[in-house]
């Protein structure tokens, strides 16, 4: 009987840093062109749930976000987006002047790809 061992590789400050380095192209069908987006760290996703407030958490860790305030969805949203978004890059207050709808769709993709939310989770809310 062979015994394996398995080393496990050790967490470097590198690692940790390269997560935010991500790229995703994302179609915009409402301006038939295409975004570059990046996930989002741990302190900037505290300053988009810090916008909406309490958010309780499901059974399986991730934030249950079926009861935040419209606004206050709306406002993270835009925020997740103007801080994922690569090329082009845009303030928040830029990023309210996009078509309707536009701004929720880059943030829920840059929040999916963060870890935040699945891509079946954002298909049920349309």
């Amino acid at each position: 009987m062979e015994v394996k061992v398995r080393r496990r590789k050790r967490l470097k400050k590198e690692d940790i840093l390269k997560g935010k380095e991500r790229r995703e192209v994302l179609y915009v069908e409402d301006y038939d062109a295409e975004v570059e987006i990046r996930p989002l760290t741990d302190g900037e996703l505290t300053e988009i749930f810090s916008l909406i407030g309490s958010v309780q958490l499901r059974e399986d860790g991730t934030p249950d976000v079926s009861n935040v305030d419209v606004n206050k969805n709306f406002q993270a949203l835009r925020q997740a987006a103007s801080l994922g978004l690569v090329d082009p890059t845009l303030t928040v207050e830029e990023v309210a002047q996009m078509k309707f709808g536009v701004p929720e769709l880059i943030g829920t993709k840059v929040l999916e790809i963060s870890g935040v939310t699945s891509s079946e989770e954002a298909k049920k809310k349309g």
